[in-house]
């Protein structure tokens, strides 16, 4: 009896596949173990985010990285933030040293994330 399971298809090949030896000496195979370092996926609900909404596009062949609407957690974390009604730009002085809510306050939410409320 032979049984198929889906989810081996998973780790089918893809083109210009490195092939990945026991031991990582070279440079080349670093970067290329199946981790998603340009890709994520975060669900958002609640607080004003739209129901059933999908931002961005990550490449058929190759899922490890963003191609369509990438995000950096800057900007993830101000439109977090921007539910909450806190301002990206809003800092806190620590030891005479502002510590603010997004990476140097530079974050922008992504308001299409958002449902309009008019």
């Amino acid at each position: 009896m032979t049984m198929t399971i889906p989810f081996l298809n998973f780790f089918k090949k893809v083109k210009d596949q490195v092939q990945l030896p026991d031991v990582i000496t070279a440079l080349k195979h670093y970067g290329m173990h199946r981790h998603f370092t340009d890709a994520g996926c975060v669900l958002l609900f609640g607080g004003g985010v739209k129901k059933g909404f999908l931002y961005g596009k990550t490449a058929d062949e190759r899922p490890c990285k963003a191609i369509e609407n990438p995000v950096i957690i800057q900007d993830l974390h101000a439109t977090i933030y921007h539910t909450l009604g806190i301002s990206p730009r809003l800092a806190y002085v620590v030891e005479k040293r502002p510590f603010y809510v997004t990476y140097n306050g530079e974050g922008k939410p992504i308001l299409d994330l958002l449902r309009r409320t008019s």
